[in-house]
């Protein structure tokens, strides 16, 4: 690999960064009218708010006792329910053996009353004196559970009232893991740790994760609030229906927007590879894939589904989401993320996984008493990189909106400079802008955004090599622009006690303009794609006793316009509508006891000159959750089969690209995949330690990549089968005596290619035999972290092969094993000003997620967050 060197001249992205400032100087002028703001600002509190500490101590008692704890029957008594085991809930951390009763809360005249709009405390009563509990041994809910769309809240009353039919998803005398708030200390309490809590407040905002602050108790406090409300979420993915995490049989992770934002990274493939069983590769031309477990999705297909608030981003051509810097990390709520097949559910694509990106709805960003809140981020750094979001969410009457904007850019770093032919690489650069919206009236909900990127589309080294990227070499001219419009209108209806309904129509447009240089000519001649996806479901959830049942159906038609088509086709050709119905379900045989199970058939409509062996998919699950000992050891196992239709791009494509052919092929047969897995979830020490092992083995059939013809030129084919075994591991704990909180992960696959007709299996592309995940945290008393990510990949096989073209033969790439890591060090300058010091790639290590094109080196960004 080149070595790589800096203080070349780069042009471009930074143009649209006003008067081209450095990043020291807009910095420093940037802190200095920080300090007269939260100069102002102090001294006005003081006036205004002279018992903000009152209040902060009132909101920790009240959230001591949760409506939804378990409890004895009067207020005053001491001993819970006769008969009845009490849940290690009411347990404190502290190691009491019973409960404290409840404490009354100090009430404050001169407090705003609780308005019913705002639900930042869910079912906190306006009255002084805690509720009465409910009978009988599981936790309460004022809100039925089942919540059908992940973004859209509970729009019913705001009161302890309880329901006349209490939410079955429950399960009659069903005893859950512990969730209720521990005894405050200042131990890091992240989303290992999490269970979900039917009453709690809403997330505060994510610049303040981790953070002390008003109303919202010490940082520990605060981070169990936003990871209590994130693990409820969560399980929605998963189901399309609000599930306990102890009751799902997937494999799951919930990842606050602060953990992502952590990791130093501004694109979604960068960031979320530092978490289990994720995998993520950048290569020629900036383009990123991400895939799970082993089966990796080349450039122009994807065996992964990417969401965003329930809703596809997946490209209609090449079926691949762009994890770049042109699907922006904005306004963040949490990821979710889904390991195993998810074709139940959600149909094509959803082959080894989903990610559903949960953006925050205009009330996550408006504090308990208000009408408007606003928050704002700023970063720069090194390579004249800059970031700015902001946000700004009002209320109404019934009314609640949100408006932001998101820019990026940055001259990025020399990644192909090469002294020996005195080339400087100046093609790294990315300009970004988003503008979104949301506006939410009772159960209608609508959602917009628009993004402009232009990305600079460095080809890679000076190789000879065929594969993604043909033979690729570094460009310094060539570019994309894209344009993407995103749009969603929501429905969702509490009909009855037992029933829910959810509705949606979106519609996302996208122009994509590639300018190449010819090369014979040395011409720039631009490539325009567009592509168009209108869609639309239904679905009801019902909830029956112990029965939740969830039906529905989605449409999606896709249009691409594209120049590089086979022969015989023409533009109105490249078509889909796709229909699919499914139905899900899961039964409470016992307390312990859960049986699951659902399935869902999707219709292709496509013209059989584009897909001549088009067939119809059925895609079926079952599962068992079985909670051995509760709160302490549960154990799961699923079975789930998953299908992709070759992409339309597979399918069609006539490309050439740096003197090298890519053909699609009509003839290719559906993949689907056969899954089984079984893990065991154990909490042991008070549920300070919490270990997971998860085995499982997939089957894949008539598995599409890119087969070498002849010269360079290669086609889509079904290469075969492919079978690959893995296990992962998961431990995490909690520190008292540090202050911190830590996670490890390891993953071991054994991914093999089964040729056609038999013959020797070999390893899959992108498919290591070993990774390692590490994250820690550590709350530095209530005004500073620090955080730290690590990842180890082994060596793995990449899909290029380097030719010999004197001996006329070629070799397999295999990439070598790297260590990465990075880190974040926050500090709370005032309680809604933070200040954060980022660092990636700290040990400045030289390797390659794809062949021939190097990672970035070691980068350092600050970054200043506020909140109104």
């Amino acid at each position: 690999m080149d070595s790589t060197e800096y203080g070349g001249p780069r042009t471009n992205a930074v143009k649209g960064f006003a008067g081209r400032l450095s990043a020291r100087a807009c910095l420093t002028l940037v802190v200095c009218a920080l300090s007269l703001f939260t100069l102002e600002t102090a001294r006005a509190q003081e006036a205004q708010e002279p018992a903000s500490k009152t209040r902060t101590k009132t909101a920790r008692k009240r959230a001591a006792t949760p409506p939804g704890a378990k409890a004895a029957t009067s207020p005053g008594a001491k001993t819970a329910t006769p008969g009845a085991k009490p849940p290690r809930a009411a347990k404190t951390r502290r190691g009491a053996k019973t409960p404290p009763p409840p404490v009354e809360p100090e009430f404050i005249p001169d407090e705003a009353p609780t308005q019913p709009q705002e639900p930042a405390l869910a079912n906190e009563p306006a009255h002084t004196p805690p509720p009465p509990p409910l009978a009988g041994p599981g936790p309460s809910v004022s809100d039925p559970l089942p919540v059908a769309s992940p973004t859209s809240p509970y729009d019913g009353p705001l009161t302890t009232d309880v329901p006349s039919n209490p939410p079955p998803a429950l399960g009659s005398g069903a005893v859950l893991p512990s969730s209720q708030p521990r005894a405050a200390t200042n131990v890091p309490d992240r989303a290992p740790f999490t269970e979900p809590t039917p009453d709690r407040a809403l997330p505060p905002p994510s610049s303040l994760s981790g953070l002390d602050g008003p109303d919202l108790g010490g940082g520990d406090d605060l981070e169990k609030n936003i990871n209590m409300a994130l693990s409820e979420a969560v399980v929605t993915t998963a189901s399309k229906r609000s599930q306990r995490i102890s009751d799902v049989p997937l494999t799951v992770s919930w990842i606050p927007a602060e953990e992502l934002e952590g990791t130093g990274q501004f694109s979604l493939c960068e960031a979320i590879q530092y978490f289990p069983g994720m995998e993520c590769r950048r290569g020629s031309m900036r383009k990123a894939a991400v895939s799970a477990r082993g089966l990796g999705s080349n450039y122009l297909s994807n065996r992964l589904l990417l969401l965003k608030d329930g809703r596809p981003l997946t490209d209609p051509w090449t079926g691949q989401f762009y994890a770049d810097e042109t699907t922006p990390l904005t306004n963040l709520k949490q990821v979710e993320v889904i390991r195993g097949p998810g074709s139940s559910l959600y149909g094509s694509n959803a082959f080894s996984g989903v990610i559903n990106i949960i953006e925050r709805q205009p009330g996550d960003l408006i504090a308990k008493g208000q009408n408007v809140g606003a928050d704002a981020r700023i970063l720069a750094g090194q390579d004249k990189t800059w970031r700015l979001q902001t946000n700004v969410a009002g209320r109404g009457g019934p009314v609640e909106a949100l408006l932001g904007y998101y820019g990026f850019g940055s001259d990025g770093p020399q990644l192909f400079n090469n002294p020996q032919l005195n080339q400087t690489d100046t093609n790294e650069d990315s300009l970004v802008h988003q503008v979104n919206g949301k506006v939410r009236v009772g159960p209608l909900a609508l959602d917009a955004d628009f993004t402009d990127g232009n990305i600079g589309r460095p080809g890679g080294q000076n190789i000879s090599t065929v594969g993604n990227c043909g033979r690729c070499h570094y460009t310094a001219q060539d570019n994309e622009h894209v344009q993407n419009l995103n749009a969603a209108l929501q429905l969702d209806q509490q009909v009855t006690d037992n029933v829910r309904v959810f509705a949606q129509g979106y519609a996302f447009f996208k122009r994509r303009n590639v300018t190449l240089e010819n090369e014979i000519t040395g011409a720039l001649e631009d490539t325009l794609g567009k592509r168009s996806r209108l869609g639309g479901e239904a679905r009801a959830l019902f909830s029956l006793d112990k029965l939740s049942v969830t039906v529905g159906g989605d449409i999606k038609a896709d249009q691409v316009n594209n120049q590089n088509v086979l022969p015989g086709l023409t533009l109105d050709d490249t078509k889909q509508t796709i229909l699919g119905g499914f139905v899900d379900a899961e039964y409470r045989i016992t307390d312990r006891l859960v049986v699951g199970g659902g399935a869902r058939y999707d219709n292709y409509q496509i013209p059989s000159k584009v897909w001549s062996e088009r067939t119809d998919q059925i895609s079926p699950r079952a599962s068992v959750v079985f909670h051995a000992i509760p709160e302490l050891l549960t154990l799961r196992t699923n079975y789930g089969r998953a299908f992709r239709a070759p992409t339309l791009a597979e399918l069609a494509i006539n490309q050439q690209m740096y003197a090298a052919t890519l053909l699609g092929n009509p003839a290719l047969r559906a993949e689907t995949l056969d899954t089984v897995e079984a893990a065991v979830d154990f909490w042991p020490f008070d549920r300070k330690v919490r270990l997971t092992g998860t085995g499982f083995y997939n089957r894949a059939r008539n598995f599409i990549n890119q087969e070498l013809l002849f010269g360079s030129t290669s086609q889509f084919q079904n290469l075969g089968d492919a079978r690959v075994a893995g296990f992962e591991a998961e431990a995490a704990a909690q520190v008292p005596s540090l202050n911190s909180s830590f996670d490890v992960a390891y993953q071991f696959l054994d991914a093999q290619a089964l040729p056609v007709g038999g013959g020797a299996s070999y390893p899959l592309d992108y498919a290591p035999s070993h990774r390692v995940y590490l994250r820690g945290r550590t709350n530095i008393g209530k005004f500073a972290f620090v955080e730290l990510y690590g990842l180890f990949v082994g060596a793995r096989y990449d899909p290029g092969f380097v030719v010999d073209e004197n001996a006329g033969t070629t070799t397999r790439v295999k990439l070598p094993s790297y260590i990465t890591a990075t880190a974040r060090v926050g500090f709370n300058v005032h309680e809604r000003v933070a200040v954060s010091l980022l660092g990636t790639n700290l040990f400045n290590a030289k390797y390659e997620e794809s062949h021939g094109f190097p990672a970035p080196p070691l980068g350092v960004f600050t970054e200043v967050r506020l909140h109104y």
